[in-house]
C-alpha cells in the first residue's frame, strides 16, 4: 500500500470518528462503501485501535447514552451492540456504568406511550407488554411498568 493511499484512509477514518464514535465493523463498513480496499483499511484500523483513537468502549458508552434518552432497555442495547462486533464484556461493562434505573425508564416509556392509566383489559395490556418487550426491557421490568408497582 503506499504511503499516499495510507494517509488517504487514515484522514477518512479520523474524520468519522471526529463526528462521533465509531464502531470497527461500521468503519470498515463505511470505508467499503466508498471503494476503499478492506484488506489496506484493517491494518490502519488496526492501528488507531491501539493507539487509542478509536475505541469500541467509547463507542458502546456514546451508543448507550444516545438509545436511553429514545427510552430503550438493557436487552435491546445488548442486541445493538453485539451487531456492531462489540465484545460481550465491553458491552456488560458500559450498561453496568450507565447506572441507570432501568424499570423508571421502562415506566417512563410505557407512559410516555400509553399515559398514566393501567391498562383497562387484556388486550391493552399485551399491547403495552410488546411494546416494552419491542423496546428492550426485561419481563421484570415490564411488568413493574403495566402494574405500576
Amino acid at each position: 500500500m503506499s504511503d499516499s493511499n495510507r494517509k488517504i484512509i487514515t484522514e477518512a477514518i479520523i474524520r468519522m470518528l471526529a463526528r462521533r464514535e465509531h464502531s470497527v465493523v461500521e468503519i470498515l463498513r463505511k470505508l467499503t462503501l466508498k471503494g476503499y480496499d478492506e484488506r489496506e483499511c484493517v491494518p490502519i484500523v488496526t492501528e488507531l485501535r491501539e493507539t487509542g483513537v478509536q475505541s469500541d468502549a467509547r463507542f458502546a458508552e456514546a451508543k448507550i447514552r444516545s438509545l436511553q434518552h429514545r427510552g430503550v432497555g438493557p436487552v435491546r442495547l445488548k442486541n445493538e451492540l453485539s451487531q456492531h462486533d462489540i465484545d460481550e464484556d465491553i458491552i456488560n461493562a458500559a450498561i453496568a456504568e450507565a447506572d441507570t434505573d432501568w424499570f423508571a425508564l421502562a415506566l417512563a416509556a410505557k407512559e410516555k406511550k400509553f399515559g398514566l392509566a393501567l391498562p383497562e383489559d387484556v388486550k391493552q395490556r399485551q399491547k403495552q407488554m410488546q411494546f416494552l418487550r419491542y423496546r428492550g426491557f426485561t419481563h421484570s421490568q415490564i411488568q413493574y411498568a403495566i402494574n405500576g408497582e
